[in-house]
């Protein structure tokens, strides 16, 4: 265990005891799909959560946080412990001053979220995400990146890493779209040797914004393909080793079963293959479902039958321009 999960730990440990975190306990059961194992979290105790009540001021939780929660305060962003925790450890980097989390990841927030990504060590796989924009399932206004450590005796996780495994003869810096996934997104390989030659900060912060900014031109490319109008509500996924963007185009799926409907929040965890409900009977609904990949398509991009001609098109188009 690293030295700044052993802070972590402690600190989560003592903010759950003095009752100033709120730790849930959870029941999870594992659903295959397209591929992807789904691991899905049950957690009744959400449904206990303190509401806004109508009319009341929204305050923004992240102005001078509670000290029980900080665990590091840096130049520009503050790393706290999530005051409602389903995962334990789960840590928020958040910026100091308010920006909109409709804004993407700055250069600065991604290397600092990397960097307590990286430092929370490999005992564990680690994943950092960011919702942006209304239809992301983002809860706070104010720019945050989440990070969680997660376990790894039930296999590789997050799940999504499974099916990343199956593009076969990767290239770093080169951008893909995995098969079995039917809505628009990227996905691109980071370049291992370039982080651990990165000396300095400016070195590491230049490359993940180089990175990220790539992919990010990537995914407004597919959405002009794919004949969507553009989106600024996407999900972002990185690990150390590969960051993904979805772009989305609702908040919420809506599943009917046994004459009723039922409404999923999603967010970039989602696309992780991390599902999360609050009753029984939800679990239900989701584990009778044929294929849980319908409902991520519900609130992201379906891919365009044609757009793979459009590509084919653009490409033939470049290739004639450069002869």
């Amino acid at each position: 265990m690293s030295a700044f999960l052993q802070t972590v730990q402690k600190k989560f440990n003592e903010a759950k005891e003095s009752k100033d975190l709120v730790s849930f306990d959870t029941t999870q059961v594992e659903k295959e799909s397209n591929g992807m194992n789904f691991t899905i979290s049950l957690v009744p105790a959400l449904n206990e959560k303190p509401k806004k009540e109508e009319g009341a001021e929204k305050t923004d939780p992240f102005l001078n946080p509670n000290p029980a929660l900080v665990i590091k305060e840096l130049d520009d962003h503050i790393v706290l412990l999530n005051k409602f925790a389903v995962i334990p450890n789960h840590l928020l980097v958040v910026t100091k001053e308010f920006k909109e989390q409709s804004e993407p990841p700055m250069p600065n927030d991604l290397y600092e979220s990397f960097k307590v990504l990286k430092d929370l060590g490999s005992s564990q796989p680690n994943l950092a995400f960011f919702n942006c924009g209304e239809q992301s399932g983002a809860s706070q206004a104010h720019k945050h990146v989440q990070v969680i450590s997660l376990k790894n005796d039930s296999g590789p996780q997050p799940p999504i890493k499974k099916l990343y495994d199956e593009i076969h003869d990767r290239h770093i810096g080169q951008i893909y779209a995995i098969n079995k996934l039917p809505f628009v997104h990227v996905i691109m390989a980071l370049d291992g040797n370039i982080i651990r030659a990165a000396t300095d900060k400016e070195d590491l912060t230049d490359y993940l914004a180089q990175m990220f900014f790539g992919i990010l031109d990537a995914m407004f490319q597919q959405l002009r393909e794919n004949e969507t109008p553009r989106t600024t509500s996407y999900n972002f996924l990185m690990t150390d080793e590969f960051m993904m963007l979805i772009p989305r185009s609702k908040d919420t799926a809506t599943v009917e079963y046994d004459g009723k409907k039922f409404d999923f929040s999603i967010n970039s965890l989602a696309y992780a293959g991390l599902l999360l409900c609050k009753t029984q009977e939800e679990l239900e609904v989701l584990q009778a479902q044929d294929n849980l990949m319908e409902l991520l398509t519900q609130t992201a991009v379906a891919w365009n039958p044609k757009a793979a001609q459009l590509e084919a098109d653009r490409k033939a188009a470049e290739d004639a321009g450069l002869a």
